[in-house]
């Protein structure tokens, strides 16, 4: 069974390049952030050395992935947690833990083959790169999305897809903005961070028996010059 998360960034946070601190995802695993209860009850999780996920981060060479990285293997190990994407990583990303190449055509067999339990996905194009190529920010945010789902459902992988204040528009409220109100966003990047989360409440609405539980007042972010 998938269970995916999909979280949205924070207003008002400094540039991201990598976490400071992060509240483990739980076992019970938000769908999208529209369904966090005012009332929810939030808390970290420590794992044992013999229940250790196994985590595969899509896009590892973006802004987020080194950093989330070297904070999960702190606690779960250094071969627990494997980063992958389609450039070549520096030394210093190779010294620091396991690193595979690879695109959509070869995620289930790395899903297969490293005994995956958690798949972070990353990879999306951004707003400049999106607008400047948007068939092709549909393919790699969209069209890849649905191929990791399918890689997600298949093996019944935790799945956790950001998302991103892009996804609301000009005719969103604001101060405070609620996850409950019109979106529309104008870039493609906005558009295509919508779309996950929509995914994710057709998920939730089919598996009716999975709670909701994530502390995203535990997430601090800060800006690392290197990655």
């Amino acid at each position: 069974m998938i269970k995916m998360s999909c979280v949205r960034a924070v207003r008002g946070l400094a540039p991201i390049c990598g976490f400071q601190s992060l509240a483990v995802l739980s076992r019970c695993v938000s769908f999208s952030p529209r369904q966090v209860a005012s009332d929810a009850s939030f808390h970290s999780v420590s794992f044992s050395e013999s229940d250790h996920p196994r985590v595969l981060i899509t896009r590892g060479l973006g802004q987020l992935g080194v950093g989330l990285a070297k904070l999960l293997r702190k606690q779960f190990g250094k071969y627990n947690v494997i980063l992958s994407d389609i450039r070549k990583p520096p030394a210093h990303v190779y010294q620091s833990g396991p690193f595979i190449f690879s695109d959509y055509k070869n995620l289930c067999e790395i899903v297969v083959n490293n005994h995956i339990s958690w798949l972070i996905h990353y990879s999306a194009l951004l707003s400049a790169v999106g607008e400047a190529n948007v068939s092709l920010a549909c393919d790699v945010n969209i069209t890849g999305l649905h191929n990791v789902l399918d890689v997600a459902t298949e093996h019944g992988l935790r799945l956790f897809i950001p998302s991103t204040i892009g996804a609301f528009g000009p005719m969103s409220p604001r101060n405070p903005t609620p996850d409950l109100c019109i979106q529309c966003p104008r870039a493609i990047y906005g558009v295509s961070k919508v779309h996950p989360e929509l995914m994710g409440e057709v998920a939730h609405n089919k598996m009716t028996n999975t709670s909701t539980k994530m502390k995203t007042e535990n997430v601090k972010i800060k800006a690392n010059p290197k990655y």
